[in-house]
């Protein structure tokens, strides 16, 4: 039998390996790490890739293994292995001959006595893994059916509910800690893992979990330190390393500590993972997708399927709270052959094998369809296609397509170009995108648009009937309560006052309130206000008195042109846009009617939208598009003014009054560029306190979704630029808004402004996280049923430090039940309730709609728009931006 003295970098092998430990991995390709030892116990690892075949392959710590035609690989001159074009794996019932097989190289699982458990535990399943939908057991299948039923099992009283729920109690428990450590006097190298020594311990502490069927998890990873629900007795290998779990006592770990919240929230996770496995389709607790479709499409080409996210936090007091979101998961019928007979275009589109046809489930990007025909010889397996589908195709399924011209495509089924390989586009099916999916099916699509928009009453009925189903937990025996709660929350209103400022000083709700129906007038007009407009000769007909409808709007809300001139383009190439551009450069702002974006990518002349964007971004002259479809539409005037009138420096309306003693708001945001696969930071949307926006600008590509701490530290210095410039003296207060996670050294950032307190002497950092968080309604008892809730309600954590809040909903008749925002304090002495204040009515100062605002803060929706438009070309990176061209 072979050994790992056999294997060879690039070449096949069949090799008998006994798994000895699970590395799961967060990773974009990389699924998971096996840990693996051959007959004479030398340490081999196997990556298994998200495409690979044995993406969802369940592998048992301790078992013996087969793997046949499994590659080489030399990576820092250890050999390991990877996943070969036709690998399979096999369970060996018992070791092969000539094996080392002890307790002492890898620690085996089985029935621990009750007395050993800190924890009260009952036997759980310790498949971590995917659990496919044909694995799935025969129970009744989850279903929205009855929600309403147990929702409504106790009264509820009036008032806004968080879409949550209490599992249980755990103030306190008692775990046992290990040190681990490894066997021999050369320690453990941290080059040897990703994240050093953190890394590894994270790792022992997953393969212990799989091991025991039972919470595991770091304690203190920088000093090997793990905490453990069952005592450790056995020895694992782990990268060559024998590693011993070294008891260092028991400890109690209690919810009011800050430092023992983290591992008691990732312990009951676990718990959780671990209550739903079977019963649904689980990769993590934020993917539980029901085990059948909820919907399937007439066409029968696609079917949804529901899919929770929950999200898992222990309050101060031991209560543990489960945030509950539900979505549709998408999968296709159909075969990627017949999206190509259907005419769609099949290059970057992503698939799957068919594992009703084909006997491994791998997932393959087209890279083309190529001319090959069934029966021609493969290069590597040296064999017709046809005669090595045998060993993964029913014989019938063959003969059909070598009767009839099957579609050959090549595959690319890893990151580099070794992993190109052809395929039967017959054996696969289309990963469903949104996109993908109007394209085969709009009805469908349409249908499930609608359906995920869920009014309350269903989303908290069907969430309600989810969670009636957790419990009791295999671990702890949680049995949650089916009904929503607000423990752990404090709930606040943003007062409903008229707190936008228009022209004279004179008041309002939001903007057609001021500039329509009280026709107050702009807060402040544009200083110069000269105007050209331009439109398609072909449309001059329909876009001349449009567009002499907007100036007299306007003029309606006291901002008419300082001087207005028009002509017609000509529809045609990119090149002759550009000129028409350059003439309008002695202009404040442009007014320009394009095609509709469909009919200009089905047109034989080049689209003038992107080119105008571009060309009038670099001369920096605002530009406001107008699509043919939409002249003679009054609805969008106000919207296309108000922008406008942003655009060219003027104040449509600005915040009357906001809390804090603020001076200036910053925000920043990274955008990615998927044709580059970079992100790009746009930071310095500088926002005075009134919610009039001083600056932008967008600054360096970033490596990641992280922002550059000097990037954010050279912003801060341009904030005090310009607001001295405008203030005649430096802030004395900013809050910074950060578009999700900061993913910088915060402590570090934080002693480098604090260095600079003679200049700013207060600070906060916050970042507005906009998935994830649990919806907000409103309950009408009277009704008995959940309704939308008002803009403006938050609930703010007790002894903690974020917030919810709802900037949209109310009278704004939203589709669905709103997505409150996260509102999370890294940094200051500002409270929350002042913090979603500020953050509600920094939604309301958006100036390109009249009637509604938007979701997110300008701080975070403007450095967003900006660092979209600096990624299309539209604005000059690097230079400070004034007004708001981007909106």
């Amino acid at each position: 039998m072979a050994v790992k003295a056999d294997i060879e970098d690039g070449e096949e092998i069949d090799i008998a390996l006994r798994v000895t430990g699970i590395d799961e991995w967060d990773h974009d390709t990389i699924a998971r790490k096996i840990q693996l030892e051959d007959t004479n116990g030398a340490a081999v690892d196997l990556t298994v890739f998200h495409n690979n075949e044995v993406a969802d392959f369940e592998w048992q710590i301790g078992e013996w293994y087969l793997l046949e035609n499994v590659v080489g690989n030399e990576f820092r001159d250890e050999m390991q292995l990877n996943p070969g074009y036709d690998l399979t794996v096999t369970l060996l019932d018992d070791p092969p001959a000539g094996s080392e097989t002890s307790e002492e190289s890898v620690g085996q699982s089985g029935e621990r006595d009750s007395s050993d458990d800190a924890a009260t535990t009952s036997n759980a399943s310790g498949r971590e893994g995917f659990v496919r939908g044909s694995e799935v057991d025969d129970r009744p299948r989850p279903t929205a059916d009855g929600g309403g039923e147990v929702l409504h099992q106790q009264p509820l009283s009036d008032g806004n509910y968080l879409l949550q729920f209490e599992l249980g109690e755990l103030p306190e428990l008692s775990v046992y800690e290990y040190e681990l450590r490894a066997t021999g006097s050369g320690g453990i190298d941290p080059d040897d893992f990703t994240n050093g020594i953190e890394g590894f311990t994270a790792k022992a502490a997953n393969y212990y979990q799989s091991q025991i069927g039972s919470p595991v998890t770091t304690a203190d990873a920088s000093r090997r330190r793990i905490y453990a629900t069952k005592k450790l007795r056995d020895t694992i290998s782990i990268h060559g390393y024998t590693v011993k779990p070294v008891h260092q006592g028991e400890t109690t770990l209690e919810a009011r500590s800050y430092t023992d919240d983290g591992p008691l929230q990732k312990f009951v996770k676990q718990d959780v993972k671990r209550a739903v496995a079977g019963r649904f389709e689980v990769s993590g607790i934020d993917s539980i997708i029901e085990p059948t479709p909820q919907r399937t499409a007439n066409s029968g080409l696609f079917e949804a399927y529901r899919k929770y996210k929950c999200r898992i936090r222990v309050d101060a007091d031991g209560t543990v709270i489960c945030g509950v979101n539900v979505a549709y998961h998408l999968e296709s019928t159909f075969s990627a052959a017949e999206w190509v007979e259907r005419g769609h275009d099949i290059t970057g589109v992503t698939v799957e094998h068919d594992t009703d046809l084909y006997d491994s489930a791998r997932t393959a990007t087209v890279k083309e369809i190529i001319d090959m025909d069934y029966d021609d010889v493969l290069d590597g397996p040296g064999v017709p296609m046809s005669e090595y589908h045998e060993k993964h195709v029913d014989q019938d399924v063959i003969d059909s397509m070598r009767a009839g011209d099957p579609i050959i495509a090549d595959l690319q089924y890893g990151s580099d170009e070794d992993s190109i390989f052809p395929q039967l586009l017959e054996y696969c099916k289309v990963i469903p995108t949104f996109d993908q999916l109007g394209r085969v099916d709009e009805t469908f699509l349409n249908v499930i648009h609608n359906e995920s928009r869920m009014k309350p009453e269903e989303r908290f009925n069907v969430v309600t009937s989810f969670v009636d189903l957790l419990g009791p937990t295999p671990c702890f025996g949680f049995d949650p309560v089916p009904q929503p709660t607000n423990d752990g929350y404090r709930e606040q209103k943003t007062p409903n006052i008229p707190n936008l400022r228009f022209g004279d000083g004179k008041t309002g709700y939001y903007g057609a309130g001021g500039l329509e129906r009280n026709e107050y007038g702009v807060y402040k007009a544009p200083e110069s206000f000269d105007i050209i407009a331009l439109y398609p000769e072909d449309e001059e007909d329909d876009a001349r008195p449009y567009v002499l409808s907007l100036l007299n709007k306007l003029a309606d809300y006291d901002a008419g042109p300082t001087a207005f001139d028009q002509e017609t383009y000509e529809l045609g190439s990119e090149f002759h846009y550009s000129q028409h551009a350059q003439n309008a450069s002695d202009y404040d702002a442009a007014l320009i009617v394009v095609p509709d974006a469909d009919e200009a990518a089905a047109a034989d002349y080049d689209d003038p939208y992107p080119e105008f964007k571009r060309r009038l971004g670099q001369l920096g002259v605002p530009s406001q598009m107008i699509s043919v479809d939409n002249l003679g539409n009054g609805n969008y005037r106000g919207n296309i003014c108000s922008s406008l009138i942003g655009k060219a420096g003027g104040v449509p309306w600005r915040i009357d009054d906001i809390p804090g003693g603020v001076d200036a708001f910053v925000g920043l945001d990274v955008t990615y560029d998927h044709a580059t696969q970079q992100h790009l930071g746009a930071a310095a949307n500088v926002i005075m306190a009134d919610g009039t926006i001083l600056a932008s600008e967008a600054v360096t590509k970033q490596a990641g979704e992280t922002f550059d701490e000097d990037d954010v530290a050279n912003v801060i210095k341009h904030v005090l630029e310009i607001f001295a410039e405008e203030e005649g003296r430096p802030p004395r207060h900013i809050v910074i808004h950060r578009d999700g996670k900061f993913y910088l050294d915060v402590e570090n950032l934080i002693d480098r402004l604090d260095k600079a307190r003679d200049l700013i002497q207060r600070f906060d950092l916050v970042e507005i996280r906009k998935s994830g968080n649990p919806r907000i309604a409103a309950y009408n008892e009277s009704k008995a049923r959940f309704e939308i809730a008002d803009k403006g309600v938050a609930f703010h954590v007790h002894n903690g430090d974020h917030s919810y809040l709802t900037t949209t909903g109310g009278k704004e008749g939203s589709p669905g039940t709103p997505r409150p925002l996260q509102i999370v304090k890294r940094h200051g002495s500002t409270d929350l309730d002042t913090l979603a204040q500020q953050t509600y009515w920094l939604s309301e100062a958006h100036v390109g709609s009249l009637s509604r605002s938007t979701r997110l803060p300008i701080t975070t929706y403007y450095a967003d728009k900006c660092a979209d438009f600096a990624m299309k070309g539209y604005l000059t990176k690097g230079s400070v931006i004034r007004g708001v061209p981007y909106i």
